[in-house]
């Protein structure tokens, strides 16, 4: 990944909003994770100001972009995409046939994904596919969704179904990078962390 020099990214402030956040996002930036998504209450008396700061220190950002869905009345949510990463997932053919089979474009073509997503994210109908885009094994999206035939397993992140290997090496990845990133914000400033994620 090429580093981010865009003051957006520069926590010049030092907030713990955007330091959280940081974390959480930790997968999404180092590419383990194609997004992520977030939801902050229509009663938070500080939605303001944390869109406030999402907007000042992401909206340059070129490791990824976010998009905020806005339903009156209604929570908040900001989905955050790596694209590269995201265009990586969607090269799994499994994946990309059952978005199709969903009504997800014929073309492939990252954008228009992420703009039938949010399409569907404004609507009172919440598309549980988004697991896909939040780097969730097909296997998994497919049974939590009722199309598969696997056992299913109550674990301590997703609904796993079938084998349970492969979605905890998943988990196992992003909790790493979590990790990685909170250690790494007890030493550097965030701008630090964001201009030099190749060497992470």
């Amino acid at each position: 990944m090429k580093c981010c020099k865009s003051y957006c990214c520069k926590n010049k402030i030092n907030s713990s909003y955007i330091k959280w956040l940081v974390e959480l996002l930790a997968p999404v930036l180092m590419g383990s994770k194609p997004a992520e998504i977030i939801s902050i209450p229509n009663y938070d008396l500080n939605k303001e100001n944390k869109l406030y700061e999402i907007s000042k220190y992401f909206s340059e950002c070129k490791k990824i972009n976010f998009f905020i869905i806005d339903k009156k009345n209604k929570n908040i949510k900001i989905l955050f995409v790596n694209k590269i990463a995201l265009e990586k997932t969607l090269k799994c053919k499994k994946s990309l046939n059952f978005l199709k089979f969903l009504g997800y474009p014929i073309e492939i073509n990252v954008d228009l994904y992420i703009s039938y997503l949010i399409d569907k994210l404004n609507t009172e109908i919440f598309p549980d596919e988004i697991g896909i885009f939040l780097g969730y094994p097909i296997k998994d999206v497919v049974g939590f969704m009722g199309y598969g035939n696997e056992k299913s397993y109550n674990t301590k992140y997703w609904r796993v179904y079938g084998d349970p290997k492969p979605s905890e090496d998943i988990f196992s990845k992003f909790l790493y990078h979590r990790e990685k990133m909170r250690n790494l914000l007890n030493f550097h400033s965030i701008e630090e962390i964001l201009d030099n994620l190749d060497a992470v």
